[in-house]
């Protein structure tokens, strides 16, 4: 722990955020091919506890103590972000995801930056335009467009509370103590599989991830574990207003992942927002 402190000093806040975008970038690419091949609460079930079993070890080898206070605030946090991902994939089964991803992206990044700046946050001009530009590229590269916002209005919606749900995510879980990290990602996983079983108890769909589908998940679960807890270990390191903005930029990682590995062509938007999202990260890291 105590080299993770003095690694990068003082900038050790931001290299870990830009892990964890780089991370969930990671496992939204492998968690889009799971819900190619699966159903849904299968594979968000078996991704949570893939992710329970690698940092439960990590937090005893790792964390200084363990206080039931940080392990419920991770639970608290872990509620909201199980509730925005609910929103983001109810959303795009009404309207078409290019209406419901750029707007969970934008709010999810900026209620973070807000609540940051309202509770302290000291930002530079400099950090100031990259947070707008990150905010941007969010968009962007999530798949904006001039038709983006003429699809269902519903759709619109869920896209909003799908943000408010990962912002607060970000928001919650940053009043958890150094000391106790990771303790407070594992409690953040712990919760929202309780509550995924007891769905998937009640569903009438009991069929089982199918094995094609399998190393998608296990590569969801690792990838998505990594930055929440990257996550963690930023922003009790840096300000919650820039740590939060560029996890948040994953959209990014994502999209750049597609096109190299399954040849997914970038729009010319997409193309903008990946140029918006390295100017971003440049310019906080230089900020």
């Amino acid at each position: 722990m105590e080299l993770l402190n003095s690694l990068y000093a003082p900038n050790v806040g931001i290299f870990l955020a830009f892990l964890s975008s780089i991370f969930w970038g990671v496992g939204g690419f492998f968690a889009g091919q799971a819900s190619r091949r699966a159903a849904l609460l299968p594979i968000l079930s078996l991704d949570i506890f893939i992710g329970i079993c690698v940092v439960t070890p990590l937090s005893f080898l790792v964390a200084e103590s363990f206080t039931l206070k940080d392990f419920l605030i991770g639970g608290f946090a872990g509620l909201f972000g199980i509730g925005g991902a609910g929103f983001l994939y109810a959303g795009m089964k009404k309207a078409p995801y290019v209406t419901v991803i750029p707007a969970s992206g934008v709010i999810g990044a900026l209620v973070p930056v807000v609540w940051g700046v309202i509770s302290g946050d000291n930002l530079s001009f400099l950090h100031i335009v990259a947070i707008v530009v990150g905010l941007i590229s969010i968009a962007l590269t999530s798949g904006v467009s001039l038709q983006t916002f003429t699809g269902s209005l519903n759709g619109l919606r869920e896209g909003i509370l799908a943000g408010l749900g990962f912002g607060g995510f970000f928001v919650v879980i940053e009043n958890t103590s150094k000391d106790t990290e990771p303790w407070a990602s594992v409690g953040s996983r712990v919760f929202p599989l309780i509550i995924l079983l007891l769905l998937l108890r009640l569903s009438a769909n009991k069929e089982k991830p199918p094995r094609n589908a399998l190393p998608y998940v296990l590569g969801a679960g690792l990838a998505n574990v990594s930055a929440s807890t990257c996550f963690l270990f930023a922003v009790n390191r840096g300000m919650l207003s820039i740590t939060s903005l560029l996890s948040a930029l994953y959209p990014a990682i994502t999209v750049l992942i597609a096109h190299f590995i399954i040849s997914e062509k970038m729009t010319k938007s997409q193309i903008y927002g990946v140029g918006a999202a390295i100017f971003s990260m440049t310019s906080i890291a230089i900020g």
